[in-house]
């Protein structure tokens, strides 16, 4: 499989209608091990506001525990909390563009209402207690976006990542990313999903 993305000069607006690139979450080159829209069969047991799953919802970086995370824009931090069974431990900003979820990270330096900077050190990466490799569960939302489309309003934030640090299968390689499908939190009523 060809990644055109990869070959592409970073011209602001020239492919990316929204102009928006951002930096990567972390500072080390990562191997993505779920994609976007992956296993959808899986996830389609999972909602977000009474509707099933597409399939995975973010993109899954290999990260050792304790790498350092950063802000991938300037923004505020929205949300900090723990969704059991799910995200586990994660941290949201607000951007003008949207919103970005770092989940099953560890410890946490910023706290909510905080402005933060693009590039800033806003966590390190954790463990996931469901005995999976050590992961980043990196997710966005574009404005302006629906939390009832079958993503929870999520986008594939690969196309708006810089990819100088994502390591991506080899192109032509029937390798695919190798993380199994995960475990998601159940919808609860009067619980919001991150």
């Amino acid at each position: 499989m060809k990644y055109q993305f990869l070959s592409q000069p970073l011209v602001a607006g020239l492919y990316e209608p929204e102009g928006i690139y951002l930096s990567t979450p972390f500072d080390a080159a990562a191997p993505v091990l779920q994609f976007f829209g992956q296993h959808p069969d899986h996830y389609a047991q999972y909602r977000y506001n009474g509707v099933p799953l597409k399939g995975h919802v973010g993109v899954d970086f290999g990260l050792e525990p304790g790498s350092h995370l950063f802000a991938v824009d300037h923004g505020r931090v929205i949300e900090i909390s723990f969704e059991t069974g799910g995200f586990e431990r994660y941290v949201k900003l607000e951007h003008r563009w949207g919103e970005s979820l770092y989940a099953l990270v560890g410890e946490i330096a910023v706290e909510t209402g905080q402005r933060v900077k693009r590039n800033e050190f806003i966590a390190r990466s954790g463990r996931t207690s469901q005995g999976l490799p050590p992961h980043l569960h990196f997710g966005v939302r574009i404005s302006p976006f629906n939390r009832f489309d079958g993503w929870g309003g999520f986008t594939d934030p690969l196309p708006f990542l810089n990819p100088s640090h994502i390591i991506l299968p080899e192109a032509g390689d029937d390798a695919r990313p190798t993380i199994p499908p995960h475990v998601m939190a159940i919808e609860r009523p009067g619980v919001r999903r991150p």
